[in-house]
């Protein structure tokens, strides 16, 4: 069954609310010198930046448009490298994405989701 667009803008508030605990729990790690902590957190990153990608491919050519500053096709591409060019990741690009990129799509998933 295919899910509407409230739905797949929803699922990236979701992803979007954990991709920044997982890098809390990544910079905590860190400090704490637990190398498998990190792994796992900065995984749960990109699990997260790729269920992003994946709704934003699922959105219709309306909402899309309706947010002409969202810069969807680099969201998607995201996406693709995580999913399918895995060895190209930087993780320094993934931790700016979470830090600087993040806020202002949850700004516009938010409008774009308001009555």
């Amino acid at each position: 069954m295919s899910r509407s667009d409230s739905e797949r803008l929803q699922d990236i508030l979701d992803a979007i609310a954990h991709a920044r605990l997982a890098d809390e729990r990544l910079r905590l790690a860190d400090v704490g010198g637990d190398e498998p902590g990190v792994r796992i957190a900065f995984q749960a990153i990109l699990h997260n930046l790729f269920v992003i990608g994946e709704a934003v491919k699922a959105l219709s050519p309306e909402i899309l448009e309706a947010a002409p500053d969202v810069p969807w096709n680099q969201i998607a591409a995201t996406r693709d490298v995580i999913g399918h060019q895995y060895h190209r990741i930087v993780p320094g690009l993934i931790h700016r994405t979470v830090r600087e990129d993040l806020p202002p799509l949850e700004r516009s998933v938010r409008a774009l989701m308001a009555p």
